[in-house]
C-alpha cells in the first residue's frame, strides 16, 4: 500500500510543479506586453499627438481654416461629417502644434446625443470630474493614455462639444496657475 501511494504522489508533484511553471511563464508574458491601447484617444481616427494636419487626406473632406496662435500649427475644419457615422455631429476643428502633431481637436454634437456620447465616454476612458446635473454649465472630464477629454455644455444650449486634449496640450497652452505674470490693463489713449 505505501509503494501504491508513493508512485501516484511522484506524478501529482511533477504536475503540479508544471502547472506553476506555466503559471509563471504566462504571468512574465503578460507583464512584459504593452499597456492595451483600448483607453488610447483617437477621435475619427486621429491619435492625439500623433497624427499630423498635413497628412489628413483627401483633401477635399478638410480646409485649412487659419494658424492656431495658442498652438503654433494649423487650424482645420473637417467637411462631410456624415461619413463618420456619429449622430449628432455638427463640426471638426483640429488645432495642430508647432511640429504639426495634433494638440487638439473640437468636436461639437446637437445636443440630443449628449447621453449616447456621455455613455461612450464613460465607457471607454476613466472619469475625472463631472458637475452636477443641475448646473448652469455643465461640465465632465475623462483621462486617457495620450491625453484627456473634456465634455463641456451649457444647461440650455442646443449643442455640446467635446474636445479631445494630446498628453500636456492644455497644461502646456491654458495654464490658470498663478505663475504668469498678470497682462497689463489697457491704458487709454490720451485725450
Amino acid at each position: 500500500m505505501k509503494a501504491l501511494f508513493r508512485f501516484n504522489i511522484k506524478p501529482f508533484t511533477l504536475a503540479c510543479a508544471a502547472l506553476l511553471a506555466a503559471v509563471s511563464v504566462q504571468a512574465a508574458t503578460s507583464a512584459a506586453q504593452p499597456e492595451p491601447t483600448g483607453n488610447t484617444a483617437a477621435p475619427l481616427g486621429l491619435e492625439l499627438g500623433k497624427a499630423k494636419c498635413s497628412r489628413l487626406s483627401p483633401p477635399q473632406n478638410h480646409a485649412r481654416t487659419g494658424t492656431s496662435e495658442w498652438a503654433g500649427g494649423d487650424t482645420v475644419e473637417l467637411k462631410h461629417l456624415e461619413r463618420f457615422h456619429l449622430p449628432g455631429l455638427s463640426r471638426v476643428v483640429l488645432n495642430c502644434d508647432a511640429q504639426d502633431a495634433v494638440a487638439l481637436i473640437t468636436m461639437t454634437f446637437e445636443r440630443p446625443a449628449m447621453e449616447e456620447v456621455r455613455r461612450k465616454l464613460d465607457e471607454r476612458y476613466a472619469a475625472v470630474r463631472k458637475t452636477e446635473g443641475a448646473a448652469e454649465n455643465g461640465y465632465a472630464e475623462w483621462s486617457a493614455a495620450n491625453g484627456s477629454l473634456e465634455l463641456l455644455y451649457g444647461r440650455d444650449s442646443k449643442h455640446f462639444t467635446v474636445a479631445y486634449w494630446a498628453r500636456g496640450a492644455k497644461a502646456r497652452y491654458f495654464s490658470y496657475s498663478g505663475g504668469r505674470k498678470a497682462a497689463t490693463p489697457p491704458q487709454p489713449a490720451p485725450l
